[in-house]
């Protein structure tokens, strides 16, 4: 008998002349089961959500997925189907170095499919990094002449080491030859041990080329693809629907 569930059935054995009763009250066992699925799932999402943090996914892209990435028109779903695919292969994407350039107008989903590349790779137990250009430039020029943080040669070599490192906003950030030199060594780095990256940018081939510099672009081209969002601003849409 249960005292929360009442009666239920046992099985008996006879061991060294007593009879002894065998088995639990299954509904506890359920309930037990369903709480530490509930506990293994929970520590699960805490474990994903530490990743996300290290890795600079913004809270705000963390729930873009390939399912809710809003794909109407053939030009839409081939740009969903060639991210798609690009997760799903990764492990040949990071044998080979590829790298992808998600290009076009703001509000055309670029940084939604970027990120849902990088919590796919981070998921199934990859390393990643997704990070503005500025950010980078920031990063390793915040290093400089700070004892007490890491250095600029260790943040470069992180940015060269992981998995996958995503790119975002490349071109608006440009103001010296510093800033272009610093991505530059960061982009070189990972070239040079042939791991893959994801850019984002609003810019045309021939203006990402005025602005990045014929070292950077060549790089980027050799192993890249270009996937054009030529298609307007979402957010736009959203707002003209909220006003009527």
């Amino acid at each position: 008998h249960c005292a929360k569930h009442g009666h239920y059935p046992v099985r008996t054995m006879l061991a060294l002349g007593r009879s002894i009763e065998i088995g639990s009250c299954p509904a506890c066992i359920a309930l037990a089961d369903t709480e530490r699925h509930g506990f293994e799932s929970q520590m699960q999402q805490l474990a994903i959500d530490a990743r996300l943090d290290r890795a600079g996914v913004p809270k705000r892209l963390r729930t873009r997925s390939f399912d809710n990435f809003e794909a109407t028109t053939p030009e839409q779903k081939t740009a969903r189907d060639v991210c798609v695919e690009y997760a799903k292969n990764f492990d040949a994407k990071l044998a080979s170095g590829s790298v992808l350039i998600l290009a076009g107008n703001t509000g055309t989903g670029k940084g939604h499919l970027a990120a849902a590349i990088a919590v796919s790779v981070l998921t199934n137990g990859n390393t990643a990094v997704f990070a503005t250009a500025q950010e980078i430039v920031m990063l390793l020029r915040g290093s400089w002449g700070n004892r007490s943080e890491a250095s600029e040669l260790e943040i470069l070599r992180m940015l060269c080491r992981v998995d996958l490192l995503v790119i975002d906003e490349v071109g608006v950030q440009f103001g010296s030859d510093a800033e272009r030199n610093q991505l530059y060594a960061v982009i070189d780095g990972r070239y040079r041990e042939q791991l893959p990256m994801i850019l984002t940018t609003n810019l045309t081939p021939a203006k990402l080329f005025d602005v990045l510099g014929q070292r950077i672009f060549s790089r980027l081209r050799e192993d890249g693809k270009w996937l054009p969002f030529d298609w307007g601003d979402w957010r736009a849409r959203r707002i003209s629907d909220v006003r009527t």
